[in-house]
């Protein structure tokens, strides 16, 4: 088991270790005595998973076997979620927010075996090889961005010393998203499903661009070179993402707009690239 875990909710630097006899000591001991921090904003978080760098991205999140779940629903209560999970293995505790009475709390549900998060969380364009709508299904009341590949998770704190807490430390048998029906098909092929998908929809835009002989696609490429050179600096992400858009809608491939590189390009615009991959299939409709 690895923690990683970055300084506030706006630290981007991710510290990384091994779980030990010592580390899991002190995780038990937060647990049980939670932090005393008066500001949300600058409560410490962490995520059980290993890391492959420290740049706080979706790239440097690798495999766990400890899932944190935050349900943030009035629907659903700390006694609701204690007796369906009573056989499993977690640790429960309260949120910063808790007041005593309303329904704010996060779990460490210890899983059966090392998941890839990429795959565990992977959201693909059609639900039958999509692991993260497997989990939303096996979680309703779940806080949907306890499924975000490279989310963080506020470490057990109280505004105040007399303020409300509880925690639960419960015994029982590691929980297996492959008990929920499909997870594990989903699970294996996801990433090759998506793939497939996105290669159809570029040889679709193909073929619709041989439908349409008057269409210069040299001259739409020439076209967003020139707007990506002439975007400032603040407004590039948005402004990729609309020039990606209107290139998807007239036919052009993934393919060919990845190509594309402007001169200011760096890190996160490879990583916005890398993104549109998945998001290609929709976003010219």
């Amino acid at each position: 088991m690895f923690l990683a875990t970055i300084n506030n909710q706006f630290d981007n630097k991710i510290r990384g270790l091994e779980v030990n006899k010592d580390v899991w000591a002190k995780v038990l001991q937060i647990v049980r005595e939670p932090l005393i921090v008066p500001d949300k904003a600058k409560i410490p978080q962490w995520k059980f998973c290993s890391i492959k760098g420290e740049q706080r991205c979706t790239e440097n999140i690798g495999s766990t076997n400890l899932m944190i779940l935050d349900f943030d629903d009035s629907a659903y209560t700390i006694e609701e979620f204690e007796s369906q999970f009573r056989e499993y293995k977690y640790i429960l505790h309260t949120s910063w927010s808790y007041d005593g009475t309303n329904s704010k709390f996060r779990v460490l549900l210890f899983l059966d075996k090392e998941y890839e998060i990429n795959r565990l969380f992977f959201k693909g364009h059609d639900k039958t090889f999509s692991p993260y709508h497997y989990m939303l299904k096996a979680f309703p009341h779940i806080d949907p961005a306890s499924f975000v590949k490279a989310q963080f998770f506020k470490m057990p704190a109280k505004k105040a010393p007399d303020a409300p807490y509880y925690f639960s430390i419960h015994k029982g048998k590691p929980w297996s998203p492959a008990d929920i029906e499909g997870f594990t098909f989903a699970y294996t092929m996801c990433e090759m499903k998506q793939e497939e998908y996105i290669k159809k929809i570029d040889a679709e835009n193909a073929k619709r661009r041989q439908r349409q002989p008057n269409q210069d696609m040299t001259t739409a490429i020439e076209y967003i070179k020139r707007k990506m050179n002439e975007m400032p600096a603040g407004m590039r992400h948005n402004g990729v993402f609309g020039l990606a858009s209107w290139f998807a809608g007239i036919g052009g491939t993934y393919a060919e707009f990845s190509q594309i590189r402007p001169p200011w390009a760096d890190k996160q615009y490879d990583k916005q690239i890398k993104r549109l991959a998945n998001e290609w299939y929709k976003i010219g409709k």
